[in-house]
């Protein structure tokens, strides 16, 4: 496989899995499996490494909520705190792997008047039985949960800053958790932007020759939890925006990233990939996952 740029998206499950305790010693146990699982890609090419922050950002948002004793930070501030963390705990474990790598907390300018800050649709942090917390509502019938703003990201502020990362063989770990909200003059704002969409932004304004997005299943399918889910292991973007249109895929979950894999090829990407952690390597080949191309 010849060097390439790649933007590659963690999904919580790679970070966190599923039922998994929240602790340090766990998530970096986590990461280390992540990375080790994208050695070899690591070392081949030009890497920028994001990830999503929604359990991290909403427990620390319940921890600081918790106590008088200090005061709260804004959202925007624990976005970053975030970032810093989840970073950390990558960049322990690219070091095993014998690169280099740098952690970039990562601004992304959105718009003040984006709908989406009269109308949270965010669900961060933990599930309750029952609303506990002011802003909480019922996320998908699994539990309530704290629902904040989730804007359109507008641009990467720190790309140039990854791309001379990259220039100088550093794997880089940016926009983390969707980047920290920002005013086009550098103000923050309180939100919480989806690292689906933001990350395929970046893999735009960087010239990424491939996006991929890591989730918690092998592939893309159709009628996925119904008996007639099926596979699919190649998609063209009209075929894509087809799906879409017939609500094949859900909401919070695959829908952002079918839509932010036809927004990288809509604005100049040639490939994108969707896959597991645990066959990265092989989707990266075209022998796994499901691959998206014009």
């Amino acid at each position: 496989m010849p060097s390439m740029r790649i933007v590659i998206a963690l999904g919580g499950n790679a970070l966190l899995p599923k039922g998994g305790k929240g602790t340090a010693e766990a998530q970096l146990e986590a990461a280390k499996k992540a990375i080790s699982s994208m050695e070899r890609i690591l070392k081949a090419n030009q890497v920028v490494l994001t990830h999503g922050n929604g359990p991290q950002v909403g427990n620390l948002l319940i921890q600081q909520q918790a106590t008088k004793e200090v005061d709260p930070m804004p959202l925007d501030v624990l976005d970053a705190m975030t970032q810093g963390q989840i970073g950390y705990f990558i960049a322990s474990a690219i070091s095993m792997t014998g690169r280099h790598s740098a952690t970039l907390i990562t601004r992304v300018v959105v718009e003040p008047d984006d709908p989406a800050f009269r109308d949270p649709s965010k669900p961060i942090g933990p599930f309750y039985k029952t609303p506990v917390r002011p802003g909480m509502k019922m996320d998908a019938g699994r539990g309530y949960r704290l629902f904040v703003a989730s804007p359109e990201p507008v641009k990467i502020r720190e790309h140039d800053a990854i791309s001379a990362l990259l220039e100088r063989n550093f794997v880089v770990i940016a926009v983390g958790g969707g980047g920290i909200p920002i005013k086009n003059s550098g103000e923050g704002l309180e939100a919480v932007i989806d690292k689906d969409r933001a990350t395929a932004l970046l893999a735009n304004q960087i010239g990424a020759d491939m996006l991929v997005f890591v989730t918690s299943v092998d592939e893309v399918y159709l009628d996925f939890g119904k008996k007639t889910q099926t596979p699919v292991r190649q998609m063209s973007m009209s075929e894509a925006e087809k799906y879409l249109a017939a609500a094949q895929f859900a909401e919070g979950s695959m829908k952002p990233k079918i839509e932010s894999v036809v927004s990288f090829l809509e604005n100049g990407g040639k490939k994108a990939v969707i896959c597991s952690i645990s066959n990265i390597d092989g989707a990266l080949q075209g022998k796994a996952g499901t691959r998206f191309t014009r």
